[in-house]
């Protein structure tokens, strides 16, 4: 990202979802737009800033107390602590360093799958969500879902036993609904509609204020994704 341009100049799209739900079309369309680069995933790096977030504000609260300001307390130096500095330079940071974004680039975000309870505690879901679209200019988020029946045939979840990946998917996609249900700057998309309606897309495209065309929507379905194929590590040749 070009240092002239600040991540607060961009518009943000989260994409919610998880594991084999379709999601990297999803991430697919939006990039054929022009002005857009959503990344994949980050092994849900912003969420844990979002915890380290929360935990500098509770270190904080501590701060408020006179005897937190002796040398031989244990939470001596707590009402230095800064916690509006540190979340403005831990999102300036992710952005920068995690999306990486090309100069130019008017929307950014990206994709995560790490919403089920081995990621995400229930209680941290709607808050979680909160910071998002409170901290990320015109954020938006995108939940996705699939049926369940058809996650658990999808490649290496064919592996997992049925009865828990119909648990997890119901779960998240109950967060998904409800989370929805009160929020007008998300949309909820379902991969069966949207896979045999295309206008589905058109309409999420229109949602997100991108510039598209139905060609271009037609071109992206019309070419295989490439999930497939097995990565080779690369090694960083530049010193990162």
């Amino acid at each position: 990202m070009a240092d002239t341009q600040a991540w607060t100049e961009m518009r943000y799209v989260f994409i919610v979802t998880y594991a084999r739900s379709g999601s990297t079309l999803l991430q697919s369309l939006m990039n054929s737009c022009p002005g857009v680069q959503m990344r994949g995933e980050n092994n849900n790096t912003l969420f844990h800033l979002f915890k380290a977030i929360q935990s500098v504000e509770g270190t904080r609260v501590f701060g408020r107390h006179p005897q937190t300001k002796a040398p031989d307390e244990p939470w001596f130096g707590s009402f230095n602590v800064r916690p509006r500095l540190f979340e403005t330079a831990a999102i300036n940071n992710f952005v920068r360093h995690v999306l990486t974004p090309d100069p130019g680039t008017q929307v950014s975000g990206f994709k995560e799958i790490r919403y089920n309870r081995a990621f995400i505690q229930q209680a941290d879901f709607a808050p979680y969500m909160d910071f998002l679209l409170g901290k990320f200019p015109g954020a938006k988020i995108v939940f996705n879902t699939r049926s369940a029946a058809d996650v658990a045939k999808s490649s290496f979840l064919a592996r997992e036993r049925p009865e828990q990946v119909f648990s997890w998917v119901a779960e998240a996609d109950a967060n998904f609904t409800s989370y929805h249900a009160g929020s007008d700057r998300t949309i909820l998309m379902r991969y069966e509609e949207y896979t045999s309606d295309h206008t589905k897309v058109h309409g999420l495209l229109d949602f997100l204020g991108l510039t598209w065309d139905a060609g271009m929507v037609e071109r992206v379905f019309a070419k295989p994704l490439a999930h497939a194929k097995p990565l080779s590590p690369v090694l960083p040749t530049d010193g990162r």
